[in-house]
């Protein structure tokens, strides 16, 4: 997958865009570490999983997204805003994503 397609999945308004955001969000949390995931803080600096600023809300988020399989509008909002580079916030994960969805894929 390419950035520019990850990037038009994510921003979709619809249940497709929802999801894709809450499964890149799962895949994430699977490559924090048991303690890491348990705990949902980032504690290891091994460039897996969530940044240690997202490394909370990340974990809860995904956690939220498998119990009830939709997010909120405003978990939405959240992932998608933008940084000072123009990157969504779910966006700076790209790399991480896209190797897992080869995985899947492959």
């Amino acid at each position: 997958m390419k950035r520019t397609e990850f990037n038009a999945l994510i921003a979709r308004n619809d249940e497709v865009g929802k999801h894709s955001i809450g499964r890149a969000l799962v895949h994430l949390l699977n490559r924090q570490t048991e303690d890491e995931q348990a705990t949902n803080q980032t504690r290891h600096h091994n460039n897996r999983g969530f940044t240690s600023g997202d490394g909370r809300r990340g974990a809860i988020t995904a956690k939220f997204y498998l119990k009830h399989r939709n997010l909120l509008d405003w978990q939405i909002a959240y992932w998608r805003e933008r940084d000072a580079k123009g990157r969504t916030r779910i966006g700076k994960y790209y790399r991480q994503i896209a190797e897992e969805a080869t995985k899947k894929a492959g």
